[in-house]
């Protein structure tokens, strides 16, 4: 088996080979889950220990162990994702057959945008990336500004407070500049970069929000710069803006948290 390399990665692979018996079997004792994953039992107690040390197992009095709620939040958000791409798709479809540009689904990872959906465009010059590690600070993305823009103040405030990176010659980083920008953002119901993430890529982009207004994910329109003009900023983003309200409204009623 994998986890018989006695090295550090065969030190990880144990302890999540634990962490997933567990989760099969919970609640479950030392003894009971060596046999079951066929790993000597000292092994067991060593990667439990450690799954416990780092929140992810809880032992109950008689000594059997579970997983920690801290392994329910990972899971609630990877659920969310899914559940936001699902309904997000069809709209974010629609958007791209009437701008036939890249259409993108970003939710927020702390300070970052995570990219979650991305439909490209058709279109020989597009911009183009792939789902799946691709991260952007919130202050240099389009999607991120908008998410910013539903945030309350005290979270902007320590969103602004951290130094900010500049990936572009254009990115803003002075903190007045972006919280008028968000000022704007909320008036018009979008948010636009201009070479901010990437040196010849422009967006525009609206959040999703729940009931209460907190922002849940993003939806960007993507483009290289030479075809982002002034008017279609402003029909882009009044499109984003509409599909995304439609969207919100959509999931009012269903059980999707930030």
């Amino acid at each position: 088996m994998l986890w018989d390399m006695v090295t550090p990665m065969g030190n990880v692979l144990k302890t999540l080979a634990v962490c997933e018996a567990v989760s099969v079997h919970q609640p479950i004792g030392v003894r009971e889950l060596a046999r079951e994953i066929d790993m000597p039992k000292s092994s067991v107690q060593r990667a439990l220990e450690t799954l416990h040390a780092a929140g992810w197992l809880v032992r109950s009095e008689g000594g059997r162990w579970s997983l920690s709620l801290r392994c329910a939040l990972i899971g609630g958000r990877a659920g969310q994702a899914a559940a936001l791409r699902d309904l997000a798709r069809p709209a974010m479809e629609r958007l791209r057959a009437i701008t036939e540009e890249s259409v993108r689904l970003w939710a927020r990872d702390g300070d970052r945008i995570v990219l979650l959906e991305n439909m490209e465009s058709r279109q020989a010059v597009r911009s183009v990336l792939q789902p799946g590690g691709i991260t952007i600070p919130l202050h240099a993305s389009a999607a991120g500004k908008a998410m910013m823009a539903r945030l309350p103040e005290h979270e902007v405030d320590q969103l602004l407070a951290q130094p900010l990176t500049a990936l572009t010659p254009q990115t803003i980083t002075d903190p007045a500049v972006l919280r008028e920008q968000l000022r704007a953002i909320r008036r018009k119901g979008y948010a636009e970069t201009h070479r901010e993430a990437w040196k010849d890529v422009g967006a525009v982009a609206a959040a999703i929000h729940d009931p209460s207004g907190r922002p849940l994910a993003a939806i960007a329109l993507a483009l290289p710069m030479h075809r982002l003009t002034q008017e279609l900023t402003r029909r882009y983003g009044r499109a984003v803006a509409e599909a995304v309200e439609a969207l919100s409204a959509e999931l009012a009623g269903q059980e999707i948290s930030s």
